[in-house]
């Protein structure tokens, strides 16, 4: 059985008293339309690229000027979409509720063209970007497709994270390696994990399983218990931000905005407790913003934080 890492008591019990990081902002962005959801950061920090609550079309918000634009209306591109790393390209899909297969695009941010990567292909969760290539699986098998030029001039060997049949699967180049790393925990009931990311330092799995969030290594080891969040994010590769929900088997009756070290220690509750339902959190790329949106509003909230 494989070793899970628990907090000790005594650090659980001094969780909910940590303070690493002050609220320095929390600013509702206005968007011009009804409702949007998802938000996630572009490189620049400035724009959040969102879509609807059941994940149909793209578009971007303006935080400073607190204008929308409409990428694209495609059923299913806000499902998972993917960011370049100057922000010119986003990977998204579309979904076809026929035959239940997906197309995969490259979408230029500026002139809203589509380039197909694949066509008709069986459900895909997660798609990464490697330095101008897009990287998914199907089949068991990596797939990778250039779709713009490098932009660094060595490429490093692709690692590709993500769920198949509720378990996190790695690819390192061709090799394909099914991870279980909580493999006899829960008694009888088989582990189903999701919301899994490779840290930016390509180290460490940070994944979701029963209400909690955890992290691994690369082979599934070295379990480390961070709380009870879903929707984890990596800040950095040193905290992960997430939402700490509650529901009473229906409806969700409250949700925050929490973050952790990545050492499973000093959760801190980052949002002020409200009616508002506070969701799927992003970090921008320099660590100082998170934005969320609210469940029933469809609002969008950007949040500076410091650390102390």
């Amino acid at each position: 059985m494989k070793k899970l890492l628990l907090c000790l008591a005594v650090a659980v019990t001094s969780v909910a008293n940590a303070q690493q990081f002050e609220v320095v902002n929390l600013q509702q962005v206005k968007t011009g339309i009804t409702k949007v959801y998802h938000p996630r950061f572009m490189p620049d920090g400035k724009t959040l690229l969102v879509t609807s609550e059941d994940y149909n079309g793209l578009g971007l918000v303006d935080v400073e000027k607190q204008s929308y634009t409409k990428l694209t209306d495609m059923q299913g591109a806000g499902y998972y979409p993917v960011i370049s790393a100057d922000g010119k390209t986003i990977l998204t899909r579309s979904m076809n509720q026929e035959n239940f297969t997906q197309n995969l695009y490259a979408l230029n941010v500026e002139t809203k063209a589509l380039t197909v990567i694949a066509k008709d292909i069986d459900h895909v969760n997660q798609i990464s970007f490697n330095n101008g290539e897009a990287a998914y699986a199907t089949k068991g098998a990596i797939v990778g497709t250039v779709v713009t030029n490098p932009l660094t001039p060595v490429r490093r060997q692709l690692i590709h994270v993500t769920e198949e049949d509720l378990k996190i699967v790695v690819y390192k180049g061709s090799t394909r390696t099914v991870l279980d790393p909580l493999a006899g925990q829960f008694d009888d009931w088989d582990p189903q994990y999701s919301w899994t990311s490779l840290s930016p330092d390509r180290t460490k799995i940070l994944f979701h399983c029963a209400n909690y969030a955890f992290i691994c290594d690369l082979n599934g080891q070295n379990v480390v218990k961070l709380g009870s969040m879903r929707a984890p994010q990596w800040r950095g590769n040193t905290h992960v931000v997430g939402m700490n929900d509650a529901h009473d088997g229906y409806f969700n009756t409250k949700s925050d905005i929490v973050i952790v070290r990545a050492d499973g220690t000093q959760m801190q509750q980052l949002t002020a407790p409200s009616d508002e339902i506070k969701m799927f959190p992003s970090v921008s790329a320099d660590g100082s913003q998170i934005a969320f949106h609210t469940e029933r509003e469809g609002k969008v909230y950007v949040m500076t934080i410091k650390e102390k």
